[in-house]
């Protein structure tokens, strides 16, 4: 008897073992595929209710005061503030479509078309609405789902309705508060401005004011060039004396203070030599004496008129620096005067322009509809012939692997092939087996047993 060789089952299954074992399970796949399919059928045509998509499109352009950008480089603080007060804020696409789809928006959907006497709350809303913006646009396509076309439709424009009537809130509540703001601005300003122009007032009715001290500097001014005039003038003719007391005293140096004069005698027998005063010397002493009087009442008077000059230019230093601290607040206060009054005028023309964007409707100028929803026609859901295509391959699938695991978990033995397959023997023959009647009913082996 030959030997029993040693049994080692095989990993690997060639294709005709998997054709086989299809074919011998053709009858469960076909089944269970079928199974499957009927199923999905059913569901889809009798079960499944068809659900609706009304949709609608939303355009979104932006306010011309929106799109106006400013150059806070060239502005001061105050003026960006105002600025950015009396405008309206930018808002991305994606906030729009967050806005749409907030729980504030579904509660005043369901608010408008009480929604909630028919057990419909905000949060049951979320579940059927969907927006997303369309790629590189500026559309923003809203889209229900609902079994019932009609509301799916109220829905829809509802929403986008109530989303314009929001914006269009939202914005005149910020035009409100911007213009309360600019106002509270104003009115400060316009304090600030009367009580400044009247201390102005108060500060030019001085009698130190900058206008008289002005006008005394200027009065001081031609008095002391009057002065100093007179004092270049007295000066000269100081000099022009002095020169001529000088010649004088040169001349009366030189000229005789006596004379010899030969006078006859009384009796007039002959004459005598007598000694008087020189007329010349004389004349010379009472011009040089008239010389000094007139320079020393000149020096006196250039004396006096220095003191003069010397007082006012005192006088005039004095009044410079006053003068000039006063022209430095005058100029100060002008100059706080022109702010407050741009600032007022800035803010009057800035108030103008924000009850002007606030009578419009800001809400229809960002956003508007540019499609209502239509009732639909045709459902969306489900999609049947989808559904039973799905149905076939995952019937046929789950099939085909559940046949799989019967062959797998299958260790029964049927046929010679599975003697060779589990026992690793060979069949040598078979024996027929048949029941009283004579009928064959099946067969058993037997095997040989190697030596």
């Amino acid at each position: 008897m030959p030997e029993k060789t040693d049994y080692m089952e095989s990993d690997v299954i060639d294709l005709r073992q998997i054709f086989e074992v299809l074919k011998k399970w053709q009858r469960v796949i076909m089944i269970i595929t079928l199974l499957a399919v009927f199923t999905s059928a059913i569901m889809s045509y009798f079960v499944m209710d068809p659900v609706y998509e009304a949709k609608s499109m939303l355009l979104v352009t932006m306010p011309a005061a929106n799109q106006q950008s400013v150059n806070l480089q060239n502005q001061n603080n105050l003026e960006s503030v105002i600025n950015t007060m009396s405008r309206l804020p930018l808002m991305t696409m994606n906030t729009y479509v967050s806005q749409l789809t907030s729980d504030t928006m579904y509660q005043r959907v369901v608010d408008r078309l009480k929604l909630d006497e028919q057990g419909y709350t905000a949060k049951n809303l979320a579940g059927m609405v969907k927006a997303e913006v369309a790629k590189d646009s500026n559309i923003i396509q809203l889209k229900v789902q609902h079994t019932d076309p009609r509301l799916a439709t109220d829905v829809t424009n509802a929403l986008g309705e109530e989303y314009l009537k929001y914006l269009s809130e939202r914005n005149q509540q910020q035009m409100t508060r911007s213009t309360d703001f600019l106002q509270e601005q104003k009115a400060e300003t316009d304090k600030k401005l009367n009580e400044l122009l009247e201390q102005y007032r108060v500060f030019n009715a001085n009698a130190q004011s900058v206008e008289y001290l002005q006008k005394q500097f200027a009065s001081v001014t031609d008095d002391l060039n009057k002065y100093q005039t007179s004092v270049d003038m007295a000066n000269m003719e100081a000099r022009q004396l002095e020169a001529g007391v000088s010649s004088l005293n040169a001349k009366l140096a030189s000229t005789p203070e006596t004379v010899t004069v030969n006078k006859a005698s009384q009796d007039g027998t002959g004459t005598f030599a007598s000694e008087e005063m020189n007329p010349v010397y004389i004349s010379l002493a009472e011009k040089l004496n008239e010389k000094e009087a007139e320079l020393a009442e000149k020096t006196a008077s250039l004396n006096a008129m220095n003191a003069t000059i010397e007082r006012l230019r005192l006088q005039l230093e004095s009044l410079q620096s006053t003068l000039s601290a006063k022209q430095i607040v005058q100029q100060q206060m002008q100059n706080e005067i022109t702010r407050l009054e741009a600032t007022q005028n800035m803010l009057a023309e800035k108030i103008t322009q924000t009850q002007i964007a606030k009578s419009m409707d800001m809400g229809e100028t960002s956003i508007n509809i540019a499609s209502p929803a239509l009732v639909p026609a045709n459902p969306v859901k489900p999609n049947k012939q989808m559904n039973i295509a799905v149905a076939l391959v995952l019937g046929l699938m789950v099939a085909v692997g559940l046949v799989f695991v019967l062959e797998f978990m299958d260790n029964t033995i049927k046929s010679p092939d599975d003697v060779q397959k589990h026992l690793g023997l060979a069949v040598v023959g078979s024996i027929p087996v048949y029941n009283g009647s004579g009928n064959k009913t099946g067969r058993g082996f037997f095997r040989v047993r190697k030596a």
